[in-house]
């Protein structure tokens, strides 16, 4: 039976009749419903409706809950941007200020160790030319003291240059 024939009494065709007459009254019902199970059907009717407005409620509470919170984590995040972008600003001039505040001296000691190279490197110069000069003078004099041919001279001349040439590429590759 439906709910409706529940709550209003069912149709004359659903009645089942002790006895052949077509008398209500005089018939007896097979399935009765008492008072008390009709309001326990109109109350579960009713408290179905309320479970599902409170799922709604519910349901409508937790996305609003969820908006909130994103509202508050976009917040939050430029804030720190802003923050952030706040003390790169500070930054920024402090590190003008220590360019400015560094005094010759300053800049004399940070540069110490390229002053450094640059010095070996023009003693290794200095010596390099010392050298030249040296060999220079004895090769000269080898040459002016011996009877040499023309031939052997120009080895001897052409040798020296050559000599530096594989001593230096000996030294670089090590």
């Amino acid at each position: 039976m439906t709910d409706l024939n529940l709550l209003y009494g069912p149709d004359e065709s659903s009645l089942n009749y002790q006895g052949g007459s077509n008398d209500r009254n005089e018939g007896v019902y097979t399935s009765q419903i008492s008072g008390k199970q009709l309001h326990n059907m109109a109350s579960n009717n009713d408290d179905v409706a309320n479970e599902k407005q409170v799922q709604q409620q519910m349901q409508q509470h937790l996305q609003q809950q969820l908006q909130q919170q994103m509202q508050q984590q976009a917040h939050q995040q430029a804030e720190q941007h802003t923050k952030e972008n706040i003390q790169m600003q500070k930054q920024e001039p402090q590190v003008a200020r220590k360019r400015v505040e560094n005094n010759f001296m300053d800049r004399m000691n940070m540069k110490r160790s390229e002053v450094i190279k640059l010095a070996l490197f023009s003693l290794v110069i200095v010596l390099g030319i010392s050298i030249d000069r040296m060999l220079t003078h004895y090769i000269a004099k080898y040459i002016g003291d011996n009877v040499l041919t023309d031939f052997q001279e120009f080895i001897l001349r052409i040798s020296y240059p050559i000599s530096i040439f594989l001593l230096l590429w000996i030294f670089k590759a090590v």
